[in-house]
């Protein structure tokens, strides 16, 4: 290759890697700064510390041993009962008769129910022929005799109008009275045992309306409480521990079965949780299905334990959810407030773990006033924190966080990375105005540094 080619292919070679190298510059500084845009939202770590939190570890419940609940079963006073099915010591299965009513008494009520609605029927198409021949007489009266015709007629209306109505009343009477008659029997909806039964001839006169009680099961029944900051943490079908006040060792097992959503007396002494620290909040019942109740009393006074299965844990000092860390490399991080305004990827110790609550404890890396962000992937070191869940866009926006240079040319890439610091430096203060011309004058040296280039090996060219 001849001299002069040899400086044309040196001179195409460095204007397309100043071409090259800014364009690849510039595309390198707009993908950092878009990954690092948008805003993330912190919390203080004080505010989501599960130790300073309600907790059910160590939590214990007084209860008390109370009679069975029992369902009241009452009869309609505009009826007359008939019979009473069951007696005292029953037990009932769902569906069985309870008691019934005078079947007979209802059938002459509708009976008369039916003529009196046939009766009013005729009265009405009475009063509509009256109607029309006060109609017809109007018409053809003088004019000082319409006046009293359209007064009688007026009245006609409002009674005809009245007994059409009284019509419909009837028959909604009567159709209840049907309903009544094929639904004659009271049955019990649930399976237990008759308590009450009340004297059917005494019925009329009684000051109650319950005909029949009915327990459901056993005689007595577990019965708990819990003050509206725990309430939350129990659920029906949660296994506990019953415990005897005067025997530690004695314990019985159960299940929640119901939790009562209205609030109870306060001022009956065994509802209070024993490391209840409020006093004063509302409580509210829960009742345990035990699986026995041998050796329990009426009226004994029980503690109950929620069964989180696993020792109980202390907790003391700063504990977090653990959704809240995060593992590179066999090492926990949270991403962090720097104190400056900006996300940072902090590492953490973590010590103890409680499986059941999902929480665990934070040995060193970071202070109840430290501020930490719930992880993302769209999160990435250097962005800007903001404690107004209204202002944070991550995650509500997608960044690509720098993945577009995936389809980066590996053998760019490789080129790039090796780039001169101090070539990258002379373009960092560069305005894209002169960027252009300048990628442009690149295009433009290529060109003429090739035909530079063939001029060299043209002997024509060279004379």
């Amino acid at each position: 290759m001849s001299v002069a080619k040899k400086i044309a292919v040196a001179v195409v070679s460095v204007a397309a890697a100043a071409a090259v190298g800014f364009a690849g510059y510039k595309f390198y500084k707009h993908s950092d700064e878009t990954k690092n845009k948008g805003k993330v939202y912190v919390t203080q770590v004080a505010e989501l510390n599960t130790a300073g939190g309600l907790s059910l570890s160590g939590s214990r419940f007084s209860g008390v041993i109370e009679a069975q609940k029992t369902e009241d079963f009452k009869f309609d006073r505009s009826k007359t009962v008939k019979s009473i099915d069951v007696a005292v010591g029953d037990v009932v299965n769902e569906g069985d008769v309870l008691f019934s009513y005078d079947v007979d008494a209802m059938k002459l009520e509708l009976e008369q129910g039916k003529i009196e609605v046939e009766r009013m029927e005729n009265e009405v198409e009475t009063m509509a022929l009256q109607l029309e021949d006060l109609e017809k007489e109007k018409d053809s009266a003088a004019q000082d005799a319409q006046a009293s015709l359209t007064a009688q007629i007026l009245s006609l209306q409002s009674d005809k109008a009245k007994t059409e109505y009284d019509i419909k009343a009837k028959k909604t009477e009567n159709k209840k009275l049907k309903k009544s008659i094929k639904n004659s029997q009271v049955t019990s909806t649930l399976s237990g045992t008759v308590k009450t039964v009340a004297n059917a001839e005494e019925l009329e006169y009684a000051e109650s309306d319950v005909v029949v009680s009915i327990s459901k099961g056993d005689d007595l029944r577990v019965k708990g409480v819990v003050n509206e900051q725990m309430i939350q943490n129990i659920y029906e079908g949660m296994s506990v521990t019953i415990r005897s006040r005067t025997d530690d060792e004695t314990t019985w097992s159960g299940i929640i079965s119901e939790i009562s959503t209205e609030p109870v007396n306060n001022n009956n002494d065994y509802y209070m949780e024993d490391s209840d620290p409020l006093a004063s909040s509302s409580k509210y019942a829960f009742y345990i299905e035990p699986e026995s109740l041998d050796g329990l009393m009426l009226g004994q006074h029980i503690i109950i334990e929620p069964d989180l299965g696993g020792d109980n844990i202390v907790k003391t000092g700063i504990w977090l959810y653990s959704d809240f860390i995060f593992k590179e490399k066999g090492k926990s991080y949270v991403w962090a407030d720097d104190g400056k305004g900006k996300i940072e990827k902090r590492e953490v110790k973590v010590g103890q773990k409680d499986e059941a609550n999902g929480d665990c404890e934070i040995t060193s890396g970071l202070d109840k006033d430290d501020k930490i962000a719930y992880p993302d992937k769209n999160i990435s070191e250097g962005m800007t924190v903001t404690d107004d869940q209204a202002e944070a866009t991550i995650p509500e926006e997608d960044y690509n966080n720098g993945e577009d240079m995936g389809g980066m040319d590996e053998g760019y890439a490789e080129d790039f990375e090796g780039m001169d610091e101090g070539y990258v430096e002379d373009f960092e203060g560069m305005d894209e105005d002169t960027a252009a011309d300048e990628a442009a004058n690149a295009a433009d040296t290529t060109t003429a540094a090739d035909e530079a280039a063939n001029a060299a090996d043209d002997p024509a060219a060279q004379e």
